[in-house]
């Protein structure tokens, strides 16, 4: 006499054939599970990419930040503020928040006129030529420690941008 393939049996080995299809469908999940994050990690849910890259405008539309939302610990980190052309021989931007105490500049292109720090604020004074329609900063930063930062950048003590960036271990 042959059992059927679903059946408990218990030779050669004891098998109970409803924990076996239960422990099947836990198995299926977890694959799904992986999948799902490799599939959102290499979309850059853990650092650089699609759903990372973010940019927020300003209420006036004068300072544009594009930013990473998601970084690693010890990784860099990229920050572009771009400035529409404004009166005046000079502007300054703020950056403000945690974040400054937790994030070393690795690189600030172009360099400023001036750049001093205070009561967790980097801020940064540049001149405006004649010709120039705008401005573009870079920041290379790399985040020392893991955690959630809000960021608040300003341009000339009135534009303002805020956003979070979240740091992963």
């Amino acid at each position: 006499m042959q059992k059927h393939e679903d059946e408990s049996r218990s030779y050669p080995v004891q098998e109970n054939m409803r924990w076996q299809r239960i422990e099947w469908r836990i198995q299926y999940v977890g694959y799904l599970v992986l999948a799902v994050i490799v599939i959102l990690g290499a979309c850059g849910l853990f650092s650089k990419g699609v759903l990372s890259s973010r940019q927020q405008l300003s209420d006036d539309g004068n300072l544009r930040v594009e930013y990473e939302r998601f970084g690693r610990s010890d990784s860099d980190m990229n920050m572009t503020l771009r400035v529409k052309h404004l009166p005046g021989e000079r502007f300054t931007l703020t950056i403000g928040g945690e974040e400054m105490d937790n994030f070393q500049i690795q690189s600030l292109q172009p360099q400023p006129l001036t750049a001093r720090s205070e009561n967790n604020r980097l801020i940064l004074t540049y001149a405006i030529s004649n010709q120039q329609a705008g401005a573009t900063v870079w920041l290379g930063m790399q985040p020392q420690t893991f955690g959630r930062y809000p960021v608040t950048v300003t341009l000339n003590n009135d534009t303002r941008v805020q956003f979070t960036q979240w740091v992963y271990p």
